[in-house]
């Protein structure tokens, strides 16, 4: 059972394991805005094929190695204060109000979450990672990559000559 749920989600593995490689390295590179477009795109498109599993650990999240985070808030202290108006729900029949979006915060979040995913998969939790990104993506990290890429494209992509 491990290999054959394991075959159904490496390509998102990859991509999560590029993501978070990228918010933990030495640099971000020489056009991080874009490169962060690039990631959130990458990371949503993958999620999509993710596997609806059950989770097997009711223990909660796992821990994040703690040097990589503090590593990766440190990389992505930048884009904080990244500042855009979204809608926590846009269907044309509501009328809410737009609340404030940070793209910091935005990046920060998916790393979280992709993160705890990726420490249960090299831990062979197989169903658990999937669970994990899956589940989180339909209700958290999901809506912060859409609304971070959304700002990303808005005040930066869009901007380039």
């Amino acid at each position: 059972l491990g290999f054959k749920v394991l075959n159904q989600f490496p390509p998102f593995a990859d991509v999560a394991r590029g993501y978070c490689t990228w918010c933990e390295g030495e640099s971000l590179g020489p056009d991080p805005e874009t490169q962060a477009a690039g990631w959130l795109a990458r990371l949503y498109a993958a999620a999509l094929a993710l596997p609806d599993r059950d989770p097997e650990n009711t223990e909660g999240l796992p821990d994040l190695p703690q040097p990589q985070a503090d590593r990766a808030k440190a990389n992505l202290a930048s884009f904080f204060g990244w500042y855009y108006r979204e809608f926590f729900d846009p269907h044309p029949t509501l009328t809410d109000e737009s609340c404030m979006g940070d793209v910091g915060d935005d990046l920060l979040d998916v790393y979280h979450d992709v993160r705890g995913g990726l420490v249960a998969f090299d831990r062979a939790e197989l169903n658990d990672a999937a669970w994990h990104w899956s589940f989180l993506h339909r209700i958290h990290w999901g809506r912060h990559a859409v609304g971070g890429l959304f700002a990303l494209h808005c005040m930066h992509v869009s901007k380039q000559e």
